[in-house]
């Protein structure tokens, strides 16, 4: 294929191409692409932003503290949570509007709630993927099969199921 240029994936971590295995780094690249990438310190807490209305205070630090179990959390995902309960609750608000208006026959004036109904399920619906709220945005995760293998290793339940564990012997 002279002439045709191919285009690299996307950068993933270095922690994930070391546990792919698929490529070896030598010392010195890993410390160079380790001090390359951000370092974010995963959260201690869920704590809602500042300017989120205390209405979403409950929900925010439900989800919140899942996804926090779930590692998909940092105090940098803060006001992407509160954006996402944002725009839902607008979306609500415009679906009752665009209903009401539906059922008063106001094509207008359906037309219009509905074009802003759309606006806040879009920006709902991105909130949500990116936090990882979505089962297609959870599928995108990437986990690699050395850490599900240490994981499996280490359960002790799944020992138990397949009789692996010394204390039936």
């Amino acid at each position: 294929m002279k002439g045709v240029m191919l285009m690299a994936g996307k950068r993933q971590p270095t922690v994930l191409v070391k546990a792919n295995g698929r490529k070896h780094l030598s010392k010195a690249e890993e410390a160079e692409r380790l001090a390359a990438e951000p370092q974010v310190e995963p959260s201690a807490c869920v704590k809602p932003p500042g300017w989120l209305t205390k209405r979403f205070h409950s929900e925010f630090l439900e989800i919140g503290q899942i996804l926090l179990n779930a590692g998909l959390y940092t105090e940098l995902d803060r006001d992407v949570l509160g954006q996402y309960f944002v725009a839902r609750d607008g979306w609500l608000k415009a679906n009752k509007k665009a209903s009401a208006a539906i059922r008063d026959n106001d094509e207008k004036r359906a037309q219009s709630w509905t074009t802003i109904q759309n606006t806040y399920f879009r920006q709902a619906r991105q909130c949500g993927e990116v936090m990882g709220l979505s089962v297609t945005s959870r599928c995108r995760l990437v986990v690699p099969e050395s850490v599900k293998q240490k994981s499996e290793d280490q359960n002790p339940f799944l020992q138990l199921i397949e009789g692996g564990l010394a204390s039936e012997a």
